[in-house]
């Protein structure tokens, strides 16, 4: 099922911080009147009255409204699914999966039966935590070890119950609280690669690597910042230009500038966690 964990001697950037939980009307048919023909009178000694009346009724002409047939959206959450389970797949073990894994502190999204991108990073954080095949198919192997349920160990115990680890080697950030997970999460750091690039301030050049180390959560800013290599959303920096932030796209590799990119939808709640 999972392999055993190991110690990350390097690849590891840590980030010692104080987490807080505070929060920064319907037509008939018509009738027609009745039609009367007038009376003859004669009059002598004695009146003798003739009435002659014809009525005719206009005909009504029923007809039934078209019958229409509607179809319930079927509740994916009652599909039984068969083989492995990837992007796409709907059904009762996808939200089994979706449950399991948001106990152990990952973040799949709401668990509804509806295998998508958060489910998708939640199982490549946990395959790379457990050495499994980071591909995102949860297949037999990688869903047993899911519905299994297994703890967390911490890389760095020497730093105390709350603290950040960011797995460079796995791709991997743990939010800790208190000796437990609080968030586990896939993440995309420094590609390792040089880069140049012409940008408003200029060519701006250097090499897309995420510093290792311990360090402190220095400053925040909310929303959306347009950086000289890019955009960052609800950036959190823990070391000069350096932050963990929210992009649009979070590669399964490191792809990065340097920075530690995250989903959108974990970017939104990440700086009210730490603190």
């Amino acid at each position: 099922m999972s392999a055993s964990r190991r110690t990350v001697a390097s690849g590891l950037l840590v980030l010692a911080v104080v987490l807080s939980a505070c929060s920064s009307g319907g037509g008939g048919a018509d009738v027609s009147a009745d039609a009367t023909t007038p009376t003859t009178v004669t009059t002598t000694e004695a009146t003798t009255t003739t009435e002659a009346t014809t009525t005719t009724e206009a005909t009504t002409t029923t007809t039934a409204p078209p019958t229409t047939t509607t179809t319930a959206p079927v509740d994916p959450t009652t599909l039984t699914e068969e083989g492995a389970l990837q992007g796409g797949s709907k059904g009762t073990r996808t939200r089994a999966v979706q449950e399991a894994l948001k106990a152990m502190a990952y973040d799949p999204g709401e668990p509804d039966g509806k295998f998508g991108t958060k489910t998708t990073q939640a199982v490549w954080a946990f395959q790379a935590l457990h050495g499994l095949a980071k591909d995102g198919v949860v297949g037999p192997e990688t869903e047993a070890a899911i519905l299994a349920r297994p703890g967390q160990e911490m890389l760095r115990p020497d730093l105390g119950p709350t603290h950040v680890e960011v797995d460079l080697t796995r791709q991997v950030m743990i939010v800790w609280r208190d000796g437990a997970p609080s968030l586990i999460t896939h993440v995309s750091s420094g590609s390792g690669v040089a880069y140049c690039e012409d940008t408003d301030q200029g060519e701006n050049c250097g090499d897309a690597v995420t510093p290792e180390g311990r360090f402190v959560f220095e400053r925040r800013i909310s929303g959306w910042r347009e950086a000289p290599l890019g955009k960052l959303y609800n950036p959190v920096y823990f070391h000069a230009g350096y932050a963990v932030h929210g992009a649009s796209s979070v590669a399964k590799h490191p792809a990065s500038h340097g920075c530690v990119r995250i989903s959108m939808s974990i970017a939104e709640y990440l700086p009210s966690t730490v603190e």
